[in-house]
């Protein structure tokens, strides 16, 4: 009797391991990781025109963009990772800035994936840009009291709500990157 609890604790300790090994990725640790890129850093100028309250606008930056090594996402695998930045420094691109009481409203668009940019990102330029003036990239970001709160915003509730309507997002040409091992 005893000899059959203990091999059905071990068996039961066996499958938990097995589980929380799969469920934690820890098998992607044997998996192959991607290919490093040849091209690993870029500046990208890039400009978005913009009305509001049927005044023309337009936001001129650059996208800077560097390589930051190989991350694991557990069971989803390894994969190449990229991080941005704004060479003027803003944290984000802003296209209007409302400050009440004790809230601050603000418009913000995307200046783009630095995994496009970098050529890591299978799209060409007209259709990323017509992707990139799509409701995902236009954010809407507010404060009160000091607490960020905010999300997504359709165009038509952005147009609405403060008359503002993105016109055109000019984005640089992707490099054309290799990838190796």
């Amino acid at each position: 009797m005893r000899k059959n609890l203990l091999i059905l604790l071990i068996v039961i300790t066996i499958i938990v391991a097995i589980y929380i090994f799969v469920i934690s990725g820890a098998f992607s640790l044997f998996m192959p990781e991607p290919e490093k890129p040849e091209i690993t850093y870029g500046e990208f100028p890039f400009a978005i025109t913009y009305e509001v309250n049927g005044e023309m606008k337009k936001v001129e930056d650059v996208i800077i963009c560097e390589y930051d090594g190989i991350k694991n996402l557990g069971t989803a695998g390894k994969y190449r990772a990229w991080r941005s930045k704004l060479k003027s420094g803003n944290e984000r691109v802003t296209l209007l800035r409302i400050e009440e009481e004790n809230k601050i409203c603000e418009i913000t668009v995307s200046a783009g994936l630095p995994e496009y940019y970098m050529g890591d990102f299978i799209q060409d330029k007209t259709e990323y840009e017509k992707n990139m003036l799509d409701d995902r990239y236009l954010g809407y970001i507010e404060w009160k009291d000091g607490i960020q709160t905010g999300n997504t915003i359709s165009k038509e509730e952005v147009y609405e709500r403060y008359n503002l309507k993105v016109i055109e997002m000019d984005f640089s040409e992707p490099v054309e990157n290799k990838f190796e091992q």
